[in-house]
């Protein structure tokens, strides 16, 4: 802390006792500057940009308790150490609870509690403004990453799947071996996306069992008039009023966020980007057309091919 960071106002209508404690504190090392007239210290803490205040609660022109408060509305930030010659708890509660940081009495010919109570204060600031610096930079680094995800997805280029327009003699889990040998995802990532997939690809009813929305009985014959009526699973749970409306809409939307697909159970676990993954399929293809009898449809003769996003 330097010379300047070390500078006090001291608010009293006393010139006499100013001066004393101007002289005492600057032995070790502290600036004051005196203000003996109350009214006037917003211009002085604006002007002259002090952190810590010694304040007078005794003063004709006003209140020591009131430019407490009045301080503290302006600026929590500055810590205000009272001296008083009243030796009076409730002064001394009444201080502390607008906010004084230190409450000491009059004479105070034991400089000791004074040279603590701004070290303790000067402390505090210091504290303040590391926390305040870091909070400023945490702000400043989280506003970057936002920018650069809002320039990632604006950049994203949407490529069209290949899933769609897959073969039927075309196997999955021979294509994640594939991967696995190239190198584009480990064995390890592969196994979590396997049994995410495993554990996602639910229907609704199931979802309802697991949220307990309906109990197995509930389930069953939900299931039975369904295989009736070829109806949805939730008109037919709506229509037997073991659902309502509002229930199946969160099932849905509970669904919504499942992996219905293999390829998205890679996605859901990080283990490779949608670009990437059609990547690798579009040279998976190509190498088992070259290899066998199968034919793959190109991007450019199918009508509506299917598409994925990155998620990022």
């Amino acid at each position: 802390m330097n010379a300047n960071d070390q500078r006090i106002l001291h608010i009293d209508d006393d010139p006499a006792i100013t001066r004393v404690m101007q002289a005492r504190l600057a032995q070790h090392g502290y600036a004051v500057d005196e203000l003996h007239d109350p009214t006037c210290w917003r211009g002085a803490l604006v002007n002259g940009g002090y952190r810590v205040v010694i304040l007078d609660i005794e003063m004709p022109q006003l209140s020591g308790l009131e430019v407490l408060q009045q301080i503290k509305q302006f600026d929590i930030g500055v810590a205000v150490i009272i001296l008083t010659g009243q030796v009076k708890m409730n002064l001394v509660f009444e201080a502390l609870g607008y906010g004084a940081e230190f409450c000491l009495f009059k004479p105070a010919n034991e400089l000791r509690q004074i040279l603590e109570a701004l070290e303790a204060s000067f402390s505090r600031i210091d504290h303040w403004r590391s926390a305040a610096a870091h909070a400023a930079r945490q702000i400043r680094i989280q506003k970057k990453t936002s920018e650069i995800k809002s320039k990632l997805k604006a950049n994203v280029t949407v490529s069209p799947s290949l899933v769609g327009q897959l073969p039927g003699s075309f196997e999955w889990s021979k294509f994640e071996d594939y991967l696995v040998s190239r190198g584009a995802i480990t064995l390890e990532k592969l196994k979590i996306a396997r049994t995410a997939y495993a554990r996602s690809v639910k229907p609704i009813g199931q979802i309802a069992l697991q949220n307990r929305y309906l109990g197995v009985a509930g389930l069953m014959q939900v299931l039975e008039r369904q295989a009736d009526t070829q109806a949805m699973f939730g008109e037919t749970a709506i229509e037997l009023k073991l659902l309502t409306h509002e229930q199946v809409e969160d099932l849905l939307e509970k669904q919504k966020h499942l992996s219905t697909t293999p390829q998205d159970a890679i996605f859901t676990v990080g283990a490779m980007t949608p670009v990437n993954l059609n990547r690798y399929l579009a040279e998976y293809l190509r190498e088992m057309e070259a290899s066998s009898s199968w034919a793959v449809p190109s991007p450019e003769t199918t009508d509506h091919p299917h598409q994925v996003t990155a998620t990022l």
